[in-house]
């Protein structure tokens, strides 16, 4: 009874507060239902979905916080660009396909990877075991397993949750309710951390300009250089 009254309290205080800006990150392999759970968390029709083959920016409101999802291809070959992001993001979703056993351990070891990078370790981590319509799709205790979450959490001081799910099934103005109470958690790390994420976000966003700026720099020395050569050579 008091836990009940402890969280009807929070949710009060939650609705109360102004309305927060964040970034979220969504990642996973290829074909594991990243853009048709934004879809769906935004309310839109699933036919005609394609995979997402670079990067797709998606905007909409949930529960006190206006949400942007970066939804990032999980290709081989575009991976390499998930790290471009990470300065901006409060939040790491990673979707799986649960029904692909074969795929578990590229899951466990490109989730790893992903969470081992500074910007993104420590930060809240929610994993959608998605296509559970799917016949032998994994269920959460499998799927924690699987990508050997019980490391991770304790390597990287991250709070994690698995939420089985099905995208497919939220089609229209429907969500499906695992993903909602996924993104409800999610949204809820976030909150009760909002200032020191703040604050490292724009840490790592200005450390990451700095950086760019003087990559590019260099990169038009090198320019310069090498034309400079090219004429003595005329």
């Amino acid at each position: 009874m008091f836990s009940l009254m402890a969280n009807c309290f929070s949710w009060i205080k939650w609705k109360r507060e102004p309305v927060k800006k964040v970034t979220i990150l969504m990642v996973g392999l290829d074909n594991a239902g990243k853009t048709s759970t934004v879809a769906d968390l935004k309310g839109e029709a699933l036919d005609g979905i394609t995979p997402t083959v670079g990067f797709l920016s998606s905007n909409f409101n949930m529960y006190r916080f206006n949400v942007t999802v970066y939804d990032l291809g999980g290709g081989a070959k575009i991976r390499g660009i998930w790290k471009d992001y990470y300065a901006e993001v409060f939040g790491v979703v990673f979707v799986v396909d649960a029904s692909n056993r074969e795929r578990m351990d590229e899951c466990r070891s490109i989730l790893h990877e992903t969470k081992q990078n500074p910007r993104v370790s420590g930060k809240p981590l929610l994993i959608l075991a998605n296509k559970q319509d799917l016949e032998g799709a994994m269920n959460d205790d499998e799927v924690y397993q699987s990508l050997d979450l019980g490391a991770l959490i304790a390597k990287h001081k991250c709070p994690c949750q698995v939420y089985t799910c099905s995208a497919y099934i939220g089609q229209g103005n429907k969500i499906d309710k695992q993903i909602k109470k996924g993104f409800q958690w999610l949204l809820s790390e976030v909150s009760s951390n909002f200032a020191s994420i703040s604050l490292r976000v724009e840490k790592d966003i200005a450390e990451k300009k700095r950086i760019d700026a003087a990559e590019k720099k260099a990169k038009l020395e090198r320019v310069r250089k090498a034309r400079a050569e090219r004429y003595i050579f005329l």
